[in-house]
């Protein structure tokens, strides 16, 4: 079974059109404060106008900001990175979203490991713990390294942002190159 890819970061209906159109499994939409960060109104546009599973990326948030990305949005799930100050797993899981948790975590639905600090393309120490529920990858991801990760550790998932990127900005011939090397691996 190919390996899923997401695609994180996207801030506009163009670049999530692509993603989906060229193979994105998923699109991540950034609440966290970053660069890259998207309002829940934008958000909200973008997921009306272009169909497809998005995942909301947060960071720490209470339960009512929480409540308010899934009621506003309806992201397929919540990915959540940070120090919890809400049962989040529990909140997601309520309102039927798939949780993806940054941590070992056995209550998520998908455990995604980053870099030192995620969102901020750092490669990770390249190895895959023995784990029974699906794995995603993230951290220094980038078209020139992601099949040769996807062939040796066999993730379930790689998650991309700053390596499809030229100038900060989400640049469509990368996305499509690490889409097809991702999903390429065994060929």
């Amino acid at each position: 079974m190919a390996v899923t890819v997401k695609i994180c970061g996207v801030q506009d209906e163009g670049t999530a059109r692509f993603c989906f159109a060229h193979g994105a499994d998923f699109v991540g939409l950034v609440f966290a404060a970053s660069r890259r960060q998207i309002s829940m109104d934008r958000a909200r546009q973008l997921v009306q106008e272009i169909p497809g599973r998005y995942v909301a990326v947060v960071s720490s948030p209470d339960a009512e900001v929480l409540q308010k990305i899934i009621q506003n949005v309806r992201p397929y799930a919540i990915q959540h990175h940070g120090v919890p100050r809400c049962d989040w797993l529990e909140l997601s899981h309520r309102q039927g979203t798939v949780a993806i948790a940054t941590t070992l975590n056995p209550q998520a639905d998908v455990v995604l490991l980053d870099g030192p600090v995620p969102g901020q393309g750092q490669e990770r120490d390249w190895k895959r713990p023995a784990w029974p529920k699906p794995l995603w990858l993230a951290g220094g991801l980038s078209p020139d390294n992601v099949r040769d990760v996807v062939r040796t550790l066999k993730p379930d998932g790689v998650d991309v942002s700053s390596g499809v990127e030229t100038q900060g900005k989400k640049d469509w011939e990368l996305i499509a190159a690490f889409i097809e090397e991702a999903k390429s691996w065994n060929e």
